[in-house]
């Protein structure tokens, strides 16, 4: 009989660990994504500036811009799009500029603002920053 009843316990403990298991699981894929384009910018500048304050200290602009959300604006100077249907707007430079992603949602949903970037416009974009690579990344952008 207490053969069974651990077998039996342990057999519920299997089934409740598969129950959170997936809960987990479905909870992380279908969390609800963060809107930027809703949030108020914490800073306002230009992309001239957000590349000077970077190349000027990098850590200390990491520190002040990082995950925060920004309204940047300056010069387009490249577009791009991705396998994904991403789009990404370089400002001021091409190489070593701010690059803001636009998500292949986004994309669709600002179609008609985004229609209207052309290449030597001048464009505002909001997006979360996620640090300097060899450009500044502006991710989850949208089109001011």
């Amino acid at each position: 009989m207490t053969n069974r009843k651990v077998l039996r316990f342990l057999v519920w403990m299997f089934v409740i660990g598969l129950i959170a298991a997936f809960s987990a699981i479905y909870y992380v894929f279908n969390k609800p994504r963060r809107n930027i384009a809703k949030e108020n910018a914490v800073y306002t500048l230009t992309a001239k500036q957000l590349i000077s304050e970077f190349k000027k200290d990098e850590n200390a602009s990491n520190a002040k811009y990082l995950d925060k959300v920004i309204d940047v604006s300056g010069e387009i100077k490249g577009i791009r799009t991705l396998d994904n249907h991403s789009m990404v707007f370089s400002l001021e430079d091409a190489m070593e500029g701010v690059s803001c992603t636009v998500d292949s949602a986004d994309v669709v949903t600002d179609a008609t603002k985004i229609s209207l970037l052309k290449s030597g416009s001048t464009a505002r974009f909001k997006g979360r920053c996620s640090g300097m690579l060899m450009d500044i990344q502006i991710i989850n952008s949208s089109p001011e």
